[in-house]
């Protein structure tokens, strides 16, 4: 049973059968007066998760109350992958939301839909020209996304000016697979300021990295040696134990 509510507070509980009916009604309920209200309906929308929902759902993340359209955000990743292509650009809009909680939804929810090009391209635009918390949003999106379509602004992205960002786009960029991206990785690793990004760019060389680029152990080796921060030389240590021959030597007895 699905408890629904009204103006004047909790309703009748509604018949749970047709998914549909019950999202008409909860559908109307979207646009109570009440904030407590519409916040309610979109997250039962989101368990419901039934496509018919989805246009109430876009208008709604421009809703006065930023929960509603943090909740209709991630209403819409529920529905997934049959929000049709119109809905999911308005979600990527959304990342440009003020409340960093609506942006961190609708990355989420942006995963859930999947890599369609307008969205690729609208969020590729966006972390070329976006303020710094849509731009770290994008790369959040595109580490979920998983698009291959965005592996160039990623790449461009690893000299953006914030920290957070470089982060998120090696994040992303390893979660390509792609091993174009391995001297970025050891680039980041050796000279970038942040040691988040370091710390990042270790992992993702212990996880992409090939234990015959001796290239590649030679940066481990002297990040893990010299690196001024404990967790960067940490997460160098573990990189260069994962991928050098100490692992192909256990591969080997195998």
């Amino acid at each position: 049973m699905l408890l629904l509510l009204g103006s004047a507070g909790c309703q009748a509980e509604a018949p749970v059968g047709n998914p549909q009916t019950v999202t008409v009604r909860l559908v109307t309920l979207l646009q109570d007066p009440s904030p407590d209200v519409r916040r309610t309906a979109a997250l039962s929308l989101g368990k419901i998760a039934h496509s018919a929902g989805t246009m109430a759902l876009v208008e709604a993340l421009s809703d006065p109350d930023s929960d509603v359209r943090e909740y209709s955000a991630w209403a819409l990743g529920q529905i997934g992958e049959d929000v049709n292509d119109a809905a999911a650009i308005s979600l990527a809009g959304a990342l440009g939301d003020e409340r960093d909680s609506v942006k961190q939804a609708a990355a989420l929810a942006l995963g859930k839909i999947g890599p369609r090009p307008p969205v690729v391209a609208i969020l590729t635009q966006a972390l070329a020209v976006g303020e710094r918390n849509s731009r770290r949003a994008v790369v959040e999106a595109f580490n979920q996304l998983e698009a291959k379509g965005a592996f160039p602004a990623l790449r461009k992205a690893l000299t953006d000016p914030d920290p957070a960002v470089r982060q998120g786009a090696l994040a992303a960029l390893g979660e390509l697979g792609d091993r174009r991206t391995l001297p970025d990785f050891r680039e980041r690793l050796l000279f970038d300021a942040s040691s988040s990004v370091r710390a990042e760019a270790a992992y993702r060389l212990g996880k992409l990295g090939d234990p015959g680029d001796y290239a590649e152990l030679q940066t481990l080796d002297e990040a893990a040696q010299h690196d001024t921060s404990p967790g960067v030389r940490s997460w160098a240590n573990w990189a260069r134990v994962h991928i050098g021959p100490a692992k192909m030597g256990e591969e080997d007895e195998e």
